[in-house]
């Protein structure tokens, strides 16, 4: 993986695999995918090593075709079971220091992202004190919106952390070209 390249931990792959198991998908998807990102599924790397994002985002754009919703479903299921396991400490770490409200999570996190997945920064805007803008910068090449819902899934996980319930809206493109994309997506709780 080059260091320019989107990438994202091995055990992601895991992760999808067990995604698709579970809402009965796995075959269906697969027959879908190129050999390289049907591979990745019937075999997952080795959980810790970084590995190119492309058989990834081939298969949520897979899963955006057949309905955007999946795409951010699986988002939220990544970012549940990551904010669980594996980033978990960091988390509680997170949430003691900067505070248990969602504005101080959403205000950190390349912290969160930057332990699973490469390509990606983030800033957040406060708007009122119960909602804000999240403008995210996705680099390293051509991007599918399949990874706009991917992140809106991952941000709901934001809310599950802080025991509130919030919503993420839709992605408002303000770049999409050959480099990568930014976006901003609306956050809100209550």
């Amino acid at each position: 993986m080059s260091v320019d390249a989107r990438g994202c931990l091995g055990t992601v792959y895991r992760l999808v695999s067990d995604f698709l198991i579970e809402r009965g998908l796995l075959e269906e998807i697969k027959a879908k995918l190129t050999a390289p990102s049907r591979k990745m599924l019937e075999k997952p790397p080795f959980a810790f090593a970084w590995q190119d994002s492309a058989p990834l985002e081939e298969i949520e754009r897979v899963l955006y075709a057949r309905s955007p919703d999946l795409v951010a479903d699986l988002g939220h299921a990544a970012g549940k079971q990551f904010s669980t396991t594996l980033i978990a400490p960091v988390l509680k770490m997170a949430l003691s220091l900067f505070g248990q409200t969602p504005a101080s999570m959403f205000g950190h996190l390349d912290r969160f992202f930057s332990m699973v997945v490469r390509g990606f920064s983030f800033q957040y805007e406060p708007g009122t004190a119960k909602q804000g803008t999240v403008v995210a910068r996705i680099e390293g090449g051509e991007i599918h919106r399949s990874l706009f819902e991917q992140i809106r899934g991952n941000l709901l996980t934001i809310y599950d952390l802080c025991n509130v319930k919030g919503s993420v809206g839709d992605a408002e493109v303000l770049r999409l070209d050959g480099a990568g994309a930014e976006i901003r997506l609306p956050v809100r709780w209550e």
